[in-house]
Order: structure tokens, then C-alpha cells, then sequence
């Protein structure tokens, strides 16, 4: 989570953070309660980014719109006791500080349930059925 914090303009004096699980954390005392984690030494987050869309809006402050793919496992959780992860759509507000790019808006899209249902189906797909239908000649895409 140190590493997450580095990534935020520090001398932005509201930042706005809208993750897709929770409600919106507007300034510093609110981001920090949200990143508190209990153990984080043995709690772990894995994101990935894809479909990096970046422009610059202003002189020194860009827009980045992608797709973010999370992963968390968070010990000693009740609600969570197992790792979960999902997928959402981001859009971010940055600043070039000397440096570099500090975070200083970040908002999570999540993707409708009915395209979650619907990837999940096409995600269980046994890969005997590509089999049986390549053997009849029926190409479709994984």
C-alpha cells in the first residue's frame, strides 16, 4: 500500500478517490482510512492495467482512461476471508510533479452485471466443447 500512496499528488489538498466497492473518499483522512489495511504484511493487492488511454487535458495534468484488473487478499478479513478480484473501468487525473505523474482524481467504473454474468459464463467454458467444435468445423473465439 506504500507503494499505492507514492502514487498521489501529496500536496493536492483534496484528493478524490471513487472506488468501485465504496462510497466516494474525499481528502487526505479519508484515503487513509480507506488504505488502512489489518497486517499488511500479510495482506497482498495485485493490479493490472490494460487499454492505457492517456491524453494531456492542461499544461502538466493528463487524463488516463483504462481497464484495471484488481486482486486482494486481505488477512483476518470476516466479510473476505478468501483472495477475490475484479475488473473495472478507470479514469484518472494526474499531475507531472518533479517526480513524475502523482494521482490526484481516480474514479472505478464497474462493469454492469449483466456483462459480469455474461463473461463468467463465457470464462467456465470447458475447453472440450472448442474441441468438439473445431472437430465439426465451427471456429469460434475463445
Amino acid at each position: 500500500m506504500d507503494e499505492v500512496k507514492a502514487l498521489w499528488d501529496a500536496d493536492e489538498p483534496e484528493p478524490i478517490y471513487v472506488a468501485e466497492e465504496a462510497p466516494a473518499h474525499i481528502g487526505w483522512a479519508a484515503l487513509k482510512r480507506y488504505w488502512q489495511v489489518s497486517e499488511p504484511r500479510r495482506s497482498e493487492h495485485f493490479i493490472q492495467l490494460s487499454d492505457l488511454l492517456v491524453r494531456e487535458i492542461a499544461p502538466d495534468v493528463a487524463h488516463a482512461f483504462y481497464t484495471l484488473s484488481w486482486n486482494v487478499f486481505i488477512y483476518n478479513n470476516r466479510l473476505y476471508p478468501k483472495p477475490i478480484g475484479g475488473t473495472v473501468r478507470a479514469t484518472t487525473l494526474l499531475r507531472r510533479k518533479k517526480k513524475g505523474w502523482r494521482l490526484f482524481h481516480h474514479i472505478e467504473a464497474p462493469l454492469a452485471s449483466l456483462i459480469q454474468l455474461k463473461d463468467a459464463h463465457e470464462k467456465n467454458v470447458d475447453p472440450a466443447l472448442f474441441a468438439l467444435l473445431k472437430e465439426k468445423g465451427v471456429e469460434v473465439e475463445r
